[in-house]
């Protein structure tokens, strides 16, 4: 039961997220995100966003080993999953800085993680919903790393209208060189690095 309440949570701040994004898409002169410098903006994000980490984490507690998951190989493949997204997660904090985090307009970061994906918070949020669902054997976070997934989709569209706008042809170059997400660049560009 507890574990349905903290899903029901997680679920919730999942969904008025994506409702935040969605009206930043479909009327971007009413933009809720990026909050830019709008206090108002920045305090209904993370009004859905602060209880979404903890919830999650609640779910998986409370759903452990539900799932389908036999073997204890769930436990390391998890685990190595959960850290390698903290690092992704962490370092492209660091690269992107806060200022530009919350929309307020700084310069536009093409170089550390950057240069491999214009998305890596978003990259690193859904891997560590995914290594958490494994790691917990948890259907229910499972769940929630594909409400993510679709939620990060409506937040990098309502973000590139904006960086459009901010950054004009210099953002439409980074496009053509560096994936949304993750692809075949991202790899090469890594191997390359080598």
């Amino acid at each position: 039961m507890l574990g349905l309440i903290a899903f029901a949570v997680a679920a919730g701040c999942l969904l008025g997220l994506s409702a935040l994004m969605v009206v930043s898409l479909l009327a971007p002169e009413r933009r809720l995100w990026p909050a830019g410098d709008d206090d108002r903006k920045r305090r209904l994000y993370l009004a859905f966003s602060r209880p979404l980490l903890p919830a999650v984490f609640a779910t998986g507690v409370l759903d452990w080993n539900a799932g389908p998951l036999a073997a204890p190989w769930h436990l390391g493949v998890g685990a190595v999953g959960v850290l390698i997204a903290f690092a992704v997660l962490n370092r492209s904090a660091v690269d992107l800085g806060e200022a530009a985090t919350e929309g307020r307009e700084d310069e536009l970061r093409t170089e550390g993680l950057y240069r491999y994906t214009r998305n890596p918070q978003n990259v690193g949020y859904v891997l560590l919903f995914a290594a958490y669902a494994v790691l917990a054997n948890s259907p229910l976070v499972g769940a929630l790393a594909v409400a993510t997934a679709a939620f990060s989709v409506f937040q990098v569209l309502a973000e590139e209208t904006w960086l459009r706008d901010v950054y004009g042809d210099a953002y439409d170059e980074y496009c053509e060189r560096v994936p949304r997400f993750v692809g075949v660049r991202t790899l090469t560009r890594v191997l390359d690095d080598d």
